[in-house]
């Protein structure tokens, strides 16, 4: 883009779905925003009231003084529109990501596994897949992680018998309220439409691979049983062929060499990027095997999930940059969350304006506990309360 052309967006609101590579996203995002000084309608701990509808006083510091407003919106939510329209400016740009239903259930098995109920009364994914509704019960608190998860992130009814009326009335009610539609699969192609939306630089969407499992955890699935999850997960199947329709459709209107040549420089710039700031040319590592804990991934159900570790001899501002692009979310939301309510008696006021009985810790104290709480298993915190991963 030409300064003539077009000016950044800066007000950005981003719904993060489940399993669908949300979580590199989300630290674009972030990464943005610290970068811009743009302030975040940040969560309270790490979900925005998920997975209860979303409502504004879920947002921390909200309502703001007259006059002001938050630019960027990202953590998980279920979302509600006139909410969202309460705590964003008018001129918002409206964006989510999608991912195919049929990978996407085995990934929320394998990282929901304890936690949604269906999952966790079955011997395998094999079983579930099987007969689902040997295992599962509607409106059992979490089953929403087990069926139509897309559906019931953008705010519908998950467990609604499908129909093509009802199907197209949601599709419609999407294409009303966000202005893009992203595809896990084709990240890179979704990267470039982003970026030509926001009117960002190069730098702002080259990511690295963020909160993704190892391959020996994923289950390979014959037709048969793809088969089967569309037709269990039919509302999220007919959501995203629509939206890949969709997606291929801004990518002819973009121009497929134009296409071919940004996602060349994307994926050039990301190299660059990884041979700077990682070790072993980028190669992922188990969490066990990355040196600074402060950027160790969460772990969660049957998932094994990789991580970086940093060159060793990188400059001061180097080391910031790569710093961020390696950052699990919850590691760098607490860290956002710092800068935005720096002093402690300003966190005291607004834990006390949102009805939350703990005090916020300075930001070395909370990271410091959120590492040493962060185990392989937790048996006091929800995987809801933590990040999704792909």
């Amino acid at each position: 883009h030409s300064p003539q052309s077009c000016q950044p967006k800066t007000n950005v609101m981003f719904l993060k779905t489940h399993k669908t590579a949300s979580s590199t996203v989300l630290n674009l995002l972030y990464r943005f925003g610290e970068k811009h000084n743009l302030t975040f309608a940040l969560p309270i701990k790490y979900l925005l009231d998920y997975p209860k509808f979303f409502s504004s006083r879920s947002v921390k510091g909200f309502p703001l003084q007259d006059g002001q407003h938050y630019n960027i919106m990202c953590n998980h939510m279920r979302f509600n529109r006139p909410e969202v329209q309460k705590v964003m400016p008018a001129d918002t740009f409206y964006f989510s990501i999608l991912r195919n239903p049929v990978t996407m259930a085995e990934s929320s098995y394998s990282y929901f596994k304890f936690l949604a109920p269906s999952f966790n009364r079955s011997a395998s994914f094999e079983d579930f897949i099987a007969d689902p509704w040997q295992y599962y019960v509607p409106h059992l608190r979490y089953n929403h992680l087990a069926r139509n998860l897309l559906w019931f992130d953008f705010g519908f009814d998950h467990n609604a018998n499908f129909s093509l009326q009802s199907a197209q009335a949601g599709v419609a009610e999407i294409q009303q309220s966000f202005h893009l539609i992203l595809l896990a699969e084709y990240f890179d192609q979704s990267m470039v439409l982003l970026r030509d939306a926001l009117c960002w630089s190069l730098d702002d969407i080259v990511t690295f691979r963020l909160n993704f499992r190892s391959n020996e955890t994923q289950w390979r699935l014959s037709p048969a049983q793809e088969d089967r999850l569309k037709v269990w997960n039919a509302m999220d199947w007919y959501l995203y062929q629509t939206f890949n329709k969709t997606f291929w459709q801004k990518v002819e209107s973009f121009g497929k060499s134009r296409m071919d040549q940004e996602v060349a420089s994307l994926q050039a710039r990301r190299e660059e990027l990884t041979n700077l700031c990682l070790l072993k040319g980028g190669k992922p590592v188990d969490a066990s095997q990355i040196l600074d804990e402060a950027v160790q991934p969460y772990q969660s159900g049957q998932a094994d999930i990789l991580g970086y570790n940093l060159n060793l001899n990188l400059s001061l501002p180097d080391k910031e940059r790569c710093l961020r692009m390696i950052m699990p979310e919850q590691q760098h939301k607490d860290l956002l969350d710092s800068k935005q309510f720096p002093s402690t008696e300003a966190v005291q006021k607004q834990t006390v304006a949102n009805g939350v009985s703990r005090l916020q810790e300075k930001v070395q104290e909370a990271i410091k506990e959120t590492m040493s709480s962060r185990n392989r298993t937790s048996p006091t915190r929800s995987s809801l309360d933590t990040p999704g991963t792909p």
